[in-house]
């Protein structure tokens, strides 16, 4: 049976955990990193070559609190696949704002504090001097706008030439389980909608020109692997999916925020964009 899923780990376990050649795999606590390494290693395990690292946290159903050590060891793994000179920042956000379950991109940039707007005045009288660059877009569906994503992305990205795009996305993964419960960053950028077997047009270095980090949460499961048969036609959401979405934009866009501005306390960042 073929199983969507934007997540490499579940990739990985799709392969009974067994080594794979060009396949390097390293799990530390409640993170997993899964490297694929070469041409051979993404043939193997379904993905581009790069990093995808995947933190388990508490469900999102039952969250009340981000402010419990998870920002700083979310932005941490962020910053570990930043590039090293990165000052100027745009975070997009893919998604439907009308669909609960594909939502989060656009909702995770309600959270994110941009400062791209900001003159050095300003900032001096803030108190803000050293702070980057960062600039959101919310990209929309193709079907309302007519334009894909990393079209979009792609023309902002001309004027404000960042030196890394993040893109926000909701993801598809094939174990319940997993919905709400789990984080994926990666350096290889996204494919919109590939999960559900809707490919877009890639948000990929290769289309951009500037290194992309991607960040995402499962809120989708297809009902072909709940029913165990070949129909991936159908995909459901937990009845809990406005909790999800909504707390899980404020982890992704506050761990943005710690990353990208780590000489202001969270409490003050939250406070800046809650």
């Amino acid at each position: 049976m073929e199983k969507r899923t934007d997540l490499a780990v579940e990739c990985y376990e799709e392969k009974e955990k067994t080594a794979l050649s060009g396949v390097k795999i390293e799990q530390h606590g409640t993170v997993t990193t899964v490297s694929v390494l070469n041409e051979k290693g993404a043939r193997e395990i379904g993905k581009p070559v790069g990093e995808y690292i995947t933190v388990e946290v508490p469900s999102f159903v039952n969250d009340t609190d981000i402010f419990d050590g998870r920002l700083g060891k979310i932005s941490a793994l962020i910053k570990k696949l930043l590039p090293a000179e990165c000052d100027n920042i745009l975070v997009a956000g893919v998604g439907n704002m009308d669909i609960t379950a594909d939502a989060l991109g656009p909702k995770t940039l309600s959270y994110v504090f941009a400062t791209r707007h900001l003159s050095d005045d300003l900032k001096r009288v803030m108190g803000f001097e050293g702070l980057k660059s960062v600039a959101g877009i919310s990209t929309g569906v193709l079907g309302d706008t007519g334009i894909e994503s990393a079209e979009i992305i792609k023309g902002v990205a001309g004027e404000v030439k960042p030196s890394c795009v993040i893109a926000v996305d909701a993801l598809a993964a094939t174990s319940a389980q997993r919905l709400g419960t789990t984080v994926q960053i990666s350096n290889t950028g996204i494919s919109p909608g590939s999960g559900v077997g809707n490919h877009r047009f890639e948000i990929s270095a290769k289309t951009l020109g500037v290194p992309v980090i991607s960040i995402g949460i499962p809120t989708v499961v297809s009902t072909g692997v709940i029913k165990g048969t070949q129909d991936n036609s159908m995909f459901v959401t937990p009845r809990e999916i406005d909790k999800v979405i909504q707390q899980g934009a404020k982890l992704i866009g506050m761990s943005i925020n710690t990353c990208l501005h780590p000489d202001i306390n969270e409490q003050d960042l939250y406070a800046l964009v809650g």
